[in-house]
């Protein structure tokens, strides 16, 4: 791949990062109910689910903002005359590793919303993924089609994948 389509694809994924973020905050539901006033428990739940939402997307931008300065030190070594050819390749690979790892995690993100959790945020590497996902507990069935999702989008094995419920209660 050309080093300018590789910046590129970068730069598209930190954007489409940033829009999935911006979505998911912006998908709580509508405190009001009955003749427009918030109820006290849907104003709370809103609260969790905004609380949420928002760590959701903390997350993922911190995700990113890490993958984006690695991958800038990254591209710096690989094409440094000053570092050894064999210190070049390594960076190349690890860069290309890291592209893929986001992509994957996207993806991850990008299935799991269309299987109802539209607040999740994975963070992989090659041995292991954590999927943090937006929702006070879990089912064996949802746990299991998160499960069932990651590995077959990254090729894990079920054993590697930690999935962590995340409420909006306790941030």
């Amino acid at each position: 791949m050309k080093r300018s389509a590789l910046v590129r694809f970068v730069a598209f994924l930190g954007v489409l990062a940033v829009l999935v973020g911006y979505v998911a905050y912006h998908k709580a539901p509508s405190p009001v109910q009955g003749g427009g006033q918030p109820a006290a428990s849907s104003h709370a739940s809103m609260h969790a689910t905004q609380s949420t939402a928002n760590y959701i997307a903390n997350l993922k931008q911190q995700r990113d903002q890490l993958m984006t300065k690695e991958m800038m030190t990254l591209k710096q070594l690989a094409s440094s005359p000053q570092v050894s050819q064999a210190a070049r390749s390594q960076a190349q690979a690890t860069l290309v590793q890291d592209t893929n790892e986001l992509r994957q995690a996207m993806q991850v993100e990008g299935v799991l919303a269309a299987h109802g959790f539209p607040l999740a945020v994975a963070m992989l590497n090659p041995n292991e993924a954590e999927i943090v996902i937006g929702a006070a507990r879990l089912t064996q069935n949802q746990v299991a089609v998160i499960a069932d999702t990651v590995t077959q989008v990254t090729g894990l094995a079920p054993e590697n994948i930690v999935i962590v419920p995340k409420t909006g209660s306790a941030s």
